[in-house]
Formats: structure tokens, sequence, C-alpha cells
């Protein structure tokens, strides 16, 4: 069992929450999403993340080992360096944010609306990249032989708002979703895939 973590309004990336996905070169499909924070607006989060990432290595035994130690969370200008060092092209929605990735490769997550009420796969547009949302996850500590570490497990995706944003282009879990007050009716379909990239 993970440090679980609620992140408030979020904007959510490459969503993949109904089906099991594999990233390109790899054949481990799991269910998935990344989550971009706005170091100002999500201030409380980052803190939360932090301690999670701090209590999930103290707990596995490696408290003394932190600064060894990859958080799960990335600043966005590490991103972009890092995909520029590949020879991909850096993503500008990260440039001043944080970035996390959190997967998970059996349960699929809980997915709700603004009222606590489940989103069908029939209605699975209404979550595309760019869409701000609270992000469920948990952190915890992996000992892996090829990549041990802190890694971000996927548990929920609660819709905010996917009418005032920005398309970008890029079993259930046991949560108890509540209705969140003052956000948007939700629109569908969503923008056409290609606006996403």
């Amino acid at each position: 069992m993970g440090i679980p973590v609620k992140m408030k309004n979020v904007v959510i990336c490459y969503p993949h929450l109904y089906e099991k996905h594999a990233a390109p070169g790899t054949t481990n499909a799991k269910y998935s999403a990344e989550f971009i924070l706005d170091p100002v607006r999500n201030r409380e989060e980052l803190a939360s993340l932090e301690q999670a990432f701090k209590q999930a290595a103290t707990e596995a035994g490696k408290g003394d080992q932190l600064q060894f130690l990859d958080p799960p969370y990335k600043e966005g200008a590490a991103v972009n360096r890092e995909r520029q060092r590949k020879g991909k092209a850096p993503r500008p929605e990260l440039e001043g944010k944080w970035l996390i990735r959190a997967s998970s490769g059996t349960d699929q997550p809980g997915v709700a609306n603004k009222y606590g009420q489940p989103i069908s796969e029939s209605n699975s547009g209404q979550i595309f990249s760019g869409c701000v949302v609270y992000g469920f996850i948990d952190l915890y500590f992996s000992n892996n032989s090829t990549n041990p570490g802190v890694f971000a497990g996927l548990n929920g995706v609660q819709l905010v708002d996917n009418q005032n944003v920005e398309p970008i282009a890029t079993t259930r879990s046991q949560i108890v979703f509540e209705p969140i007050e003052g956000a948007p009716e939700p629109i569908a379909p969503a923008p056409t895939p290609e606006s996403w990239m």
C-alpha cells in the first residue's frame, strides 16, 4: 500500500484511463496519465508529493538514501533537457511547471465527473490532454532489480474543467469521489486527437 496523495486542479496529459497503453518501444501496457503542476497554484500538492516521497522511502528502509533516489515528480525544465538529450522536441507546456507520471498495471483507475459520478467509457472523450482534474495517486517504493525507487500509482481521476482549457498536443480503486462546487458543466465530444499533439 502506497502513500496516498490527492492533487487538486492539475492538468492531465496523455490519459489512458480505460484501456492499457504501452509506451513506444515497450510491451508493458498500463493504465496511465501525466499530471502537470503549477509551482504557485499547486504549492500544497507539491509539498504533499515531497512528504509522500520521503515517507515511502523511509517506510521501505531507504530513508538514509534519499539523496540517491529520484522522486517521481520532476521539474519540466529537467524533463525537456532529457528529451533534447534523446533528440526529442521539448514540450512547451512544461515550461515553468512540474510533471508527475502515474500508472497502474492491474487495477483500472476510477474516473468521475465533478459530481462524483462515474464517467463511462462511452463518454471517455470528456477527459483529454489539457483538462483540469483532481488526480488521486499513491507513492510507493519498488525494489525492482533493474530500476529500484519511488514510483507513482494511478488510482483515480475526477474531471473539474474541460471547457476553459487549451488542449495539449500530447478493477476500480475504492475512492469516494465528492462533488466539486463551482466547476463548470462538462462538454463533449472532446477536441479531435490531432489537436492534442
